[in-house]
């Protein structure tokens, strides 16, 4: 199984800190991937903003710029390419402010339609994240372990 760390790297993000908790968020997903928590996952690193890129990424490494250089809109047909790669049983965390274009909203939410229905977890990031993204995938930044918790190895 994989588990992919989608980095919001759109505009929106450089603002209040936002990709300095991105960071902080990626270090602690790190520190539970390393302590054992994921067993059997493997991590892949994304960077999301007009494109979607993957980012080669190894636990201990400095987390890479290019998912702290923000710049753009947050595109979803260029998230669900990249991801059109995964595997069914893979998993997902999007760090993001949840600022997207209405039809990329729709678009990710299509996407996630078609996922299992526990594959997906947002990280909500920044003290002015988009109220509007809610629902039962949808965390704070602080509770980012809580939304890990047995999540990996279910």
């Amino acid at each position: 199984m994989a588990l992919w760390l989608v980095c919001d790297a759109s505009g929106s993000m450089i603002e209040g800190g936002k990709r300095l908790i991105l960071r902080g968020l990626l270090r602690q997903i790190e520190q539970y991937y390393r302590l054992g928590y994921a067993p059997r996952t493997q991590l892949k690193l994304v960077a999301w903003n007009d494109a979607a890129v993957n980012v080669p990424w190894q636990p201990g490494d400095e987390v890479p710029s290019d998912v702290l250089t923000c710049r753009g809109t947050a595109e979803a047909s260029a998230l669900i390419s990249t991801l059109s790669a995964s595997a069914v049983d893979d998993r997902y965390v999007i760090i993001t402010d949840g600022f997207w274009a209405d039809d990329a909203r729709q678009e990710l939410k299509r996407w996630r339609e078609s996922r299992t229905a526990d594959a997906l977890r947002v990280i909500k990031t920044g003290a002015d994240a988009n109220p509007k993204l809610t629902g039962p995938e949808v965390f704070e930044a602080e509770d980012l372990f809580a939304a890990l918790e047995g999540w990996l190895t279910a």
